[in-house]
């Protein structure tokens, strides 16, 4: 249908956007998801290298790490509101250790999270119309789909209202089922660089927390 054409159309867009986005920034001093080395065979290597890690070239998980967050105890939105909701229920099932963004609303959360699902699936040559329902595919598509919940949606810590980044399993979990290689360290869960910023100053990035899940110290677990 032209609906169907028309939605397909902007999700390309969108992903062709946030491959691009990065690229640029690997140009610009931001670790590189690709290999120099000849003599390697890479598989499922894309940038970035693992599913809603970065958008636009900034990394979300420092971005979120800055926020508000507010608990939700229990209280996501009506499951019949509509398909992202659904996406996202069917894999986050604790609703009342989920947080939401202060300063956003839970409806962009959702976007950012389902975005981050399709842009992925399409930069491994996937078509999300192929994807609407990750849980009744493999392992692989399954691991995209945690990975880009829990970053968007982390757990809701009773001690403190502060960002849980996604464990270090559910990284190298989709690292394993993806059989992603990018052989050199542009597939490291754990890390921590800096990144320079357009007006010339420096920012910390890190990766995943370095907790195996489930744990109360991060989001997520792999299973």
């Amino acid at each position: 249908s032209m609906a169907a054409g028309t939605l397909r159309a902007a999700l390309v867009l969108l992903a062709g956007r946030l491959v691009h986005a990065a690229k640029v920034a690997s140009k610009s001093g931001s670790p590189v998801a690709y290999t120099t080395d000849p003599m390697c065979i890479q598989h499922n290597c894309v940038n970035p290298a693992m599913p809603a890690l970065e958008e636009f070239g900034s990394n979300v998980l420092t971005e979120y790490s800055t926020k508000p967050w507010n608990c939700l105890e229990g209280r996501l939105i009506d499951p019949d509101a509509d398909s992202k909701t659904v996406f996202l229920r069917a894999n986050l099932s604790s609703q009342d250790r989920l947080l939401a963004d202060g300063g956003a609303t839970i409806k962009t959360q959702m976007q950012r999270a389902v975005n981050s699902y399709v842009a992925h699936l399409m930069a491994l040559g996937k078509d999300f119309f192929d994807y609407k329902k990750p849980w009744d595919h493999d392992e692989c598509i399954q691991a995209i789909w945690k990975l880009s919940c829990y970053t968007h949606f982390p757990r809701c810590s009773k001690k403190t209202e502060s960002y849980l980044r996604p464990c270090v399993n559910t990284c190298t979990g989709y690292l394993n089922q993806c059989k992603v290689n990018c052989c050199d360290e542009g597939t490291s869960c754990v890390f921590h660089h800096k990144r320079k910023l357009a007006d010339g100053s420096f920012i910390d990035d890190e990766g995943y927390a370095n907790h195996d899940g489930p744990s109360p110290l991060c989001t997520g677990d792999y299973s």
